[in-house]
């Protein structure tokens, strides 16, 4: 049976009908083999156009149509869908633009319609090679699982489980939530207490029906693909019952061990079994199981005869939980610099000379020293200078965020010391926001010194005093705190590769697209949020957290099925040689390697229809679903007349 096709070319009022004969291109095309119609219209897009198109197709009984009008990334979309309701199936309709590449570009009228005239040729070319292709569903699991207890994952959580019927799973590797911004008393610009910030968010995140979180607890392998996805979760011994445990602290005191407590940069103790800060939540503790003396075939058992409430638990055991997820969030934040870099600067070999995460923690209420800021020998600094780009020569970018926590802690300092004097050095200043720079103008109107150099400055002790050197200068101060920059977290290059997803040059996450798609990763169905995708403040972390999962909601919906990419690759087992050369390069992990039959498989749930695979196969076992080399070279003959 013929085809019958229709073709339809849109004026777009004056965008297409004053700088193309519409009319001759037409009368053209109405004497090729199986054009039934060809007819114009002022704007085909409209709700009047889309009207007199599905009447069209109808009325004409037309088996495929093509469209000449603007660029299909605008109304290829709504042409599909009117084609679908007439009957069409919607990829035997092919749409040419005519207007961004004819009649905007070309001025002359004559050559402009010549130029049209081919384009529309050759989508009829095209049209009449092209195949039907049938539109994929798959059953969805719509529960969610956030990878991440900081600020970024714990908005995320809130955000999936306010809709019903879907269950959020929070997987946090600490023994408590909240992150890194739960150590800080205040944070910037509000300088809100941070801590009385995150509690209702944390008491909701672990009271909420639909919330599980699995603290002290890792990821240890993920199969699937978005919509159904199995994470297995290793579950770490705690050695403590979270449910008979109430937080009463009892066990603590009796512990004979003391090592340093990480919580507080090593400015503190604590014990083997432990909390790791006043107000960690959740209230349970943690035995360390490489410190703890009972642990290690030492014969102790303090805390457990110190425990009311048979709490210890010796014989626990790490579990592997298998959880099924549709969707999957990573919100791992991030770190300072390793102290290992900062020994130049003198850290580990003069007292007084701290990182600035150490300063937060000396400053608040619940840190080593109830909130007090003070020297080795117990006295309160009169100087105290700052060091800013820590690192910066050896990363070779700026973290974006240090400039204005620094200025935070110097304001803090400033507060609690009101005849302090502030110095600091910087090679560039970060103020990017609009309430950045009044809150920079603030720092300088009480009295920082600001000192800029691009030299590392050189760290010496003269008695008590610290000495900074840089351009010939030197500064004496009691204290230097050093601002580092911030880096991935260690586990970020073993969760990229269970999720089978890229880094950038920096190690942190990759993003699918830095401007359009800046949480989203070519895993579908994977995002990545906060600072474990890139150095951000609090605002843009959480504001991230709550976009990945928007973008989950309005995909991974409860009941309903989830459609598939529809343009995507197939193989051809007659071809395929084996040579794997499509594995290695699929940007989305869509190809996998049939053992028994030695050729390449596509999983039509993870293929993008990119092309990529196609382009590389040395065998043209690869094809490309409504791009197949027919298709694409009947259009192009048709253009190459010109």
């Amino acid at each position: 049976m013929a085809e019958r096709i229709g073709v339809y070319v849109c004026k777009c009022g004056p965008n297409i009908g004053d700088k193309i004969d519409v009319d001759a291109i037409v009368n053209e095309v109405k004497g090729i083999k199986n054009i039934v119609t060809a007819k114009n219209h002022n704007l085909l897009c409209s709700e009047d156009g889309l009207k007199f198109l599905k009447s069209e197709i109808e009325n004409e009984k037309l088996s495929r149509i093509v469209i000449a009008a603007c660029t299909p990334k605008m109304y290829e979309l709504k042409f599909m869908r009117v084609c679908e309701e007439s009957g069409i199936n919607p990829y035997l309709m092919q749409m040419t633009n005519i207007r961004e590449q004819c009649a905007w570009v070309t001025p002359d009228k004559s050559a402009a319609t010549e130029k049209a005239k081919s384009f529309v040729r050759a989508a009829i070319n095209r049209v009449s090679s092209q195949e039907p292709i049938e539109r994929k569903e798959i059953e969805i699991q719509p529960d969610v699982l956030v990878i991440g207890g900081g600020v970024a994952g714990l908005e995320a959580c809130l955000s999936l489980a306010a809709q019903k019927g879907r269950k959020v799973y929070l997987v946090e590797k600490s023994p408590c939530i909240g992150g890194l911004v739960v150590r800080f008393e205040e944070v910037y610009p509000t300088m809100e207490c941070a801590p009385c910030m995150l509690a209702p968010e944390l008491q909701e995140v672990l009271q909420k029906e639909n919330i599980e979180t699995f603290t002290y607890s890792e990821i240890e392998d993920v199969v699937g693909s978005f919509g159904n996805f199995t994470v297995n979760i290793r579950k770490k011994a705690r050695y403590v019952s979270e449910k008979d445990c109430i937080g009463c602290s009892a066990c603590f005191e009796p512990c004979p061990v003391e090592v340093p407590n990480e919580y507080d940069e090593g400015l503190s103790k604590r014990k083997a079994i432990y909390i790791p800060f006043a107000g960690a939540l959740p209230n349970v503790p943690v035995i360390d199981k490489d410190n703890c003396k009972q642990l290690n075939g030492e014969e102790c058992k303090a805390c457990e005869q110190a425990c009311p409430f048979e709490a210890i638990k010796f014989d626990d055991e790490d579990k592997i939980i298998e959880k099924k997820v549709g969707g999957i969030i990573l919100a791992t934040g991030s770190k300072l610099l390793g102290t290992e870099a900062l020994s130049r600067y003198g850290y580990g070999k003069f007292d007084n000379v701290l990182t600035a995460l150490q300063l937060e923690r000396l400053n608040a209420s619940n840190g080593p020293t109830g909130g007090k800021i003070l020297l080795k020998n117990g006295k309160e600094p009169k100087s105290v200078a700052f060091i800013y780009c820590v690192g910066r020569k050896e990363k070779e970018y700026c973290s974006g965020i240090c400039c204005m926590y620094s200025i935070k802690l110097a304001h803090l300092l400033m507060e609690k010391f009101p005849d302090i004097k502030i110095y600091n050095f910087y090679s560039d200043i970060c103020v990017p926001k609009k309430e950045h720079q009044k809150w920079y103008n603030e720092i300088l109107d009480k009295g920082a010194k600001f000192i800029r150099s691009n030299e590392i400055p050189s760290i010496s002790a003269e008695g008590e005093k610290l000495i900074v050197g840089i351009d010939d200068k030197k500064v004496s101060a009691d204290m230097i705190i050093l601002v580092p920059a911030i880096e991935p977290n260690p586990d970020t290059e073993k969760l990229a590769k269970i999720f089978d997803i890229s880094q950038d040059e920096r190690g942190f996450f990759s993003e699918e697209h830095t401007l359009m798609k800046s949480f989203s990763t070519a895993l579908e169905g994977v995002f990545v949020v906060g600072n474990c995708q890139g150095p951000k403040d609090i605002g843009d972390a959480v504001a991230q957290g709550g976009a990945a999962a928007g973008s989950i909601l309005s995909r991974l919906v409860p009941g309903e099925k989830l459609e598939l990419e529809a343009i995507i690759t197939e193989i051809n087992e007659d071809l395929c040689g084996g040579c794997n050369t499509c594995i290695s390069l699929c940007p989305y992990s869509a190809i996998s390697r049939d053992v028994e039959k030695k050729i390449a498989v596509v999983d039509e749930t993870l293929c993008r229809g990119c092309g990529t695979c196609v382009s590389a196969c040395p065998t043209g076992a690869a094809r490309a679903k409504h791009f197949t080399k027919e298709q694409i070279f009947a259009e192009i003959k048709e253009v190459a007349k010109c």
